[in-house]
């Protein structure tokens, strides 16, 4: 997995944020969960 853009970043922060917001408490969790794996599997793969 590539670096993520400001802009990439930025737009996940803002999914996330709107997820909160909506009290879709559940889905956040799994979308940040989903993000540290792929971080961690692409830290541990280089």
């Amino acid at each position: 997995m590539e670096e993520m853009t400001r802009l990439e970043l930025l737009t996940l922060l803002y999914s996330l944020k709107a997820l909160l917001d909506t009290d879709n408490v559940d889905k956040a969790q799994e979308t940040i969960d989903k993000v540290i794996k792929e971080a961690e599997t692409t830290k541990d793969n280089k």
